[in-house]
């Protein structure tokens, strides 16, 4: 095309690809994703999911009667088959990078963190309402005991 360094066949491809590019901005806009915050709780959290898809696609691999089927060019293996092997493959490497990370330890070293954040705000809000003693002791273990269970953390 005279005044483009492209032939009319590609300045379509072109054009097709920037009005693709806006379409994709203006989608990812509408989502209003937040940022991650807390990467290890998100990593847990898409790694329960692929378990959860990868349960569910055994599932249906089990109600199968045959995983394979046959068309005009051959043999074909069902699609639930291979969405079940990629489940697999993804939830190994969700538990890989987990194990690596040692995402449990660190998530309870959090909650433990911030449950000693909790007890000093609590210790402190006790001792300027003039409870102490006894009665402080017991209203801070009801509190770490009350965080722990809440978090899943062994008192």
């Amino acid at each position: 095309m005279q005044g483009s360094d492209k032939c009319r066949m590609h300045a379509g491809k072109r054009s097709a690809d920037v009005k693709l590019d806006a379409q994709a901005a203006r989608a990812l806009a509408r989502l209003d994703v937040p940022p991650v915050d807390d990467p290890l709780s998100a990593l847990a959290l898409l790694a329960g999911q692929a378990i959860a898809w990868k349960d569910d696609m055994a599932a249906k691999v089990a109600e199968l009667t045959s995983l394979r089927y046959s068309t005009e060019g051959g043999e074909q293996l069902r699609s639930e088959v291979a969405l079940w092997e990629r489940a697999l493959d993804r939830c190994e490497r969700f538990c890989v990078s987990m194990a690596r990370l040692d995402i449990d330890e660190r998530l309870t070293a959090i909650a433990e963190a911030q449950a000693e954040v909790i007890l000093s705000v609590f210790s402190a809000a006790l001792g300027q309402a003039g409870i102490t003693g006894d009665q402080a002791d017991a209203v801070l273990t009801a509190a770490d005991e009350e965080f722990a269970r809440r978090a899943g953390i062994a008192v």
